[in-house]
């Protein structure tokens, strides 16, 4: 009897819990905003890193089939085939780098500056872009171009199994122009374009949107810049 009366409980117990993810999981498609603010509060380093990597991935889409469009107007014909481990760089850094440090430097920035006055946000702004985005755009680039040459290279082996100290040389020789090719002549425009979008908009963030969405708010904006990003860091080079 006491058995049976415990195996009753737990199936209501499982039952009560099977019911409760299923109404979870029916707000979540009703309402994927509250959704998306409950996860922020509850694992709120693992939600901006999901939603960091497919909105930087996504802008890198966006950047060739753009492209791709104006192949086909140009030779009347889809010449243009999407890279998609190029994309998934740029998701992976959107990930892995993205998320994580603008999560701590914009929380760093509202501890260490608080408030909405003027005063705030301008400081807040000036550490922002006068000096966070001059160190972190040629980080992204160059760890973008690291990841690059890290495929070239597993490339490179798995048609070449032989005259390995040679390729490792000419491996890190290509890597080391093409580094040197990106800091000079793309870093100062993505900074300059840059700071022609993200000023206006980190005002705008810093003067009214709340902490826990700032991430979410910089990648929305990031979807675009990210295009940009793809767009300055490949012009032209499959060429080269």
């Amino acid at each position: 009897m006491i058995g049976s009366r415990s195996s009753r409980i737990i199936t209501l117990l499982q039952t009560e819990l099977y019911h409760r993810q299923t109404r979870r999981n029916l707000c979540a498609l009703r309402n994927p905003l509250q959704w998306y603010v409950t996860k922020l509060d509850t694992h709120p380093i693992t939600t901006k890193v999901i939603s960091s990597g497919l909105i930087s991935g996504s802008g890198d889409l966006l950047c060739q089939s753009i492209i791709a469009r104006k192949e086909k107007q140009q030779q009347q014909q889809p010449s243009h085939e999407y890279d998609w481990i190029r994309t998934l760089r740029f998701t992976i850094l959107g990930s892995f780098l993205v998320a994580p440090t603008v999560h701590f430097w914009y929380g760093m920035l509202m501890r260490r500056i608080p408030g909405t006055s003027i005063s705030s946000i301008a400081k807040r702004l000036f550490c922002d872009q006068g000096l966070f985005a001059p160190l972190f755009t040629p980080t992204f680039i160059s760890c973008l171009t690291v990841l690059e040459h890290v495929s070239y290279q597993s490339d490179k082996e798995a048609v070449h199994t032989n005259n390995t100290h040679n390729s490792n040389h000419q491996h890190e020789y290509d890597l080391y122009t093409h580094l040197k090719h990106r800091l000079k002549n793309d870093v100062p425009d993505a900074i300059l374009v840059g700071w022609s979008m993200w000023v206006p908009s980190m005002a705008v963030m810093f003067a009214f949107v709340p902490s826990k969405f700032q991430v979410l708010y910089s990648n929305m904006i990031g979807f675009g810049w990210n295009a940009y990003l793809s767009w300055r860091t490949h012009e032209g080079e499959e060429d080269r």
